[in-house]
């Protein structure tokens, strides 16, 4: 097996002597039929017209060559090593540094997500808590209406009016804000549980642990009154069913 005579490696890859630009040597003609390449019949044939005439002397007949040339595995095997090897530990290096950023980078995915997954249970239930009381207030308004309706006729009815409009107003206000803090906390939910659900199908028991530590915490403030019956069932089957 033979190469072309101006083949020669660069830093990464093979450079092409008559153009000086990089070349795949095996899906050009530089390995084994080099002698049919365009480039190289080119710049053969502009040597040759640029070379002056000369006599050509006698020369002695030699004996006619093999019509294919036999060549050694020793040789083949080192031609193959330094044509091959180069290439093949290229790519190689390449995917391996590849992959290696991709661990890291699914390292650091995992700890964010983790680590926001233990924060947001800590901040929403401030949130629930807060729904919480906004219920209340819309309780105590219905309340309020419904006293106001039975003193209708012991009151001027102007009166009657600017009061009822006025709880009325309060009522929307707070059905208002009620709307907005369940729509903000099921997109939390919904967009951080996607992640998290996704981590933990690859994470370690460790993180499993976690979240029956919550479960545990839950028990706690329901113990304390810190949180209704209600909310307890509510965040209980939440984690339970990350659990799963």
């Amino acid at each position: 097996m033979s190469s072309c005579p101006v083949l020669r490696r660069a830093e990464v890859g093979f450079m092409c002597g008559y153009t000086n630009k990089p070349i795949d040597p095996f899906s050009w003609y530089c390995i084994l039929n080099y002698g049919e390449c365009p480039i190289y019949i080119r710049h053969t044939r502009e040597r040759r017209v640029g070379e002056v005439p000369r006599v050509e002397e006698p020369r002695v007949e030699e004996p006619p060559k093999p019509l294919v040339e036999v060549v050694s595995p020793e040789r083949l095997e080192s031609e193959f090593e330094k044509a091959i090897k180069p290439v093949v530990d290229n790519v190689v290096l390449k995917y391996d540094e590849a992959v290696r950023k991709l661990d890291n980078s699914w390292r650091d995915y995992e700890s964010g997500v983790i680590n926001i997954k233990r924060q947001w249970e800590v901040d929403k239930l401030s949130l629930y808590r807060a729904r919480e009381l906004l219920y209340k207030t819309v309780a105590t308004y219905e309340r309020a209406l419904t006293e106001l309706d039975l003193r209708k006729d012991f009151m001027p009815a102007d009166v009657y009016q600017e009061s009822r409009r006025e709880l009325e107003n309060r009522l929307d206000h707070m059905r208002s804000l009620i709307e907005d803090v369940e729509s903000k906390l099921g997109a939390i939910e919904e967009n951080l549980g996607a992640h998290f659900k996704r981590v933990l199908s690859t994470s370690t028991t460790a993180e499993v642990i976690s979240l029956k530590l919550s479960l545990s915490k839950l028990e706690e403030l329901l113990r304390e009154g810190k949180i209704s019956q209600q909310t307890y069932e509510r965040l209980k089957k939440e984690v339970e069913q990350v659990l799963k």
